[in-house]
């Protein structure tokens, strides 16, 4: 395994990793605060 693939490969898991935290911080956001207001 090569230098650039680890590279390509971490930035990725970083990018994907990323988009996990958002996508669950705003579901935990709806479910908290959004219920009533039916967003």
């Amino acid at each position: 395994m090569s230098a650039e693939s680890m590279l390509f490969n971490g930035a990725i898991l970083s990018i994907v990793l990323t988009l996990v935290g958002l996508a669950l911080g705003f579901l935990l956001l709806k479910i908290q605060g959004g219920e009533e207001s039916g967003l």
